[in-house]
């Protein structure tokens, strides 16, 4: 196959049963009901100004219904459940502005440990995401003599860290980090952080840490796709609402057939996006991963670009929820990286199907 600029869809799976199960839609309907009831845009602003330091408070409350024990194993004091039921969360609780570690405590953290060998160590990792404990894979590590620099969403407040140096995986508890904390654009919070590689602990090395590393990467990496597709509609709400309801010439604008057509391509690219998200997550190999990743940049860029110009100057105003949103959208971009890397190995993988 000749590679292109973009998922080629035809090469992508056509017949895949994408229904919920009862238990999911029992799921779903929790997490969409505390989306509606504590995600409004007052509660997410004030959040955003908080402690960068301090665990968020909704953390808890998401904990409370089992969210962070989704992933862990029912002989850690976890759920059990398979990534996407995770993924399906992670996609409704984004319409809500996500500013809580669910995607790299709650689905990263503990894809990542399953791949290790078990331990006291990891055992008790587990036991602790499972109750709620924060803990996060850091990034983009460094090693400067005997210490190791790098950089997580969520590090700020992490009780415990995991990084891959020199094919070792480390744990690292909060007491032995420096951090850095700051907020990313969008309001969530993150951190630089150094540590002395002496106090870390070793929880694999070789071939199974880099291969837990990968799951942990790949997993964090669909849920942030699911988490921005979420995101995305409720984007394309608002300015459908926006367009129902704006008035030019004595009518809504959404009557004009260009304005309509437009809202029309973004609804095309949304469920493009979410139906090869949802491929990506049940079948979880890296051509049809990097495919999806691949096109949530084209879909989170374009709609909230589109959503901006459809909205005029007010949705560029801070006080407008839909500036807010669109922050997130490019957050949610930065952190899944490189769109080219990706094309490059989705165009790679294509050539030789």
């Amino acid at each position: 196959m000749r590679a292109s600029s973009a998922p080629n869809f035809t090469d992508f799976p056509t017949k895949m049963d994408f229904s919920l199960t009862e238990d999911q839609s029992l799921l779903l309907s929790t997490c969409e009901r505390w989306v509606r009831e504590r995600c409004t845009i007052e509660i997410r602003r004030a959040q955003a100004k908080g402690d960068t330091g301090a665990t968020p408070a909704a953390w808890r409350e998401l904990a409370d219904l089992g969210l962070s024990a989704l992933l862990v194993p029912e002989s850690n004091g976890g759920l059990g459940r398979p990534l996407i039921d995770a993924v399906l969360v992670a996609q409704t609780l984004g319409r809500g502005w996500l500013l809580e570690p669910l995607i790299d405590s709650a689905i990263a953290a503990p894809s990542l440990l399953a791949r290790v060998a078990a331990s006291s160590e990891r055992d008790g990792l587990l036991e602790r995401i499972a109750g709620g404990t924060v803990v996060v894979p850091l990034r983009d590590a460094r090693v400067d003599g005997a210490r190791v620099h790098a950089w997580a969403p969520h590090a700020s407040y992490a009780e415990a860290v995991l990084v891959l140096v020199d094919d070792k995986l480390y744990a690292v508890e909060s007491n032995a980090l420096t951090r850095r904390a700051y907020r990313q654009i969008d309001g969530s919070a993150a951190a630089e952080v150094t540590f002395e590689r002496a106090k870390a602990k070793v929880l694999a090395q070789g071939t199974t840490a880099i291969d837990a590393w990968q799951a942990g990467t790949d997993a964090a990496r669909i849920g942030r796709i699911a988490e921005g597709i979420g995101l995305a509609k409720t984007v394309l709400d608002l300015t459908a609402e926006y367009l129902r309801t704006r008035k030019q010439f004595g009518q809504p604008i959404g009557r004009f057939q260009a304005l309509a057509h437009r809202m029309a391509d973004l609804l095309v690219l949304y469920e493009q996006s979410q139906s090869l998200m949802l491929a990506a997550a049940m079948k979880m190999d890296a051509r049809t991963l990097d495919g999806a990743q691949v096109l949530a940049h084209r879909a989170l860029r374009t709609i909230a670009q589109q959503a901006i110009q459809l909205h005029g100057g007010i949705g560029t105003t801070q006080e407008y929820a839909l500036s807010n949103y669109v922050k997130r959208m490019f957050a949610i971009e930065f952190e899944l990286g490189n769109a080219e890397t990706a094309l490059a190995r989705f165009a790679s993988s294509s050539a030789h199907v």
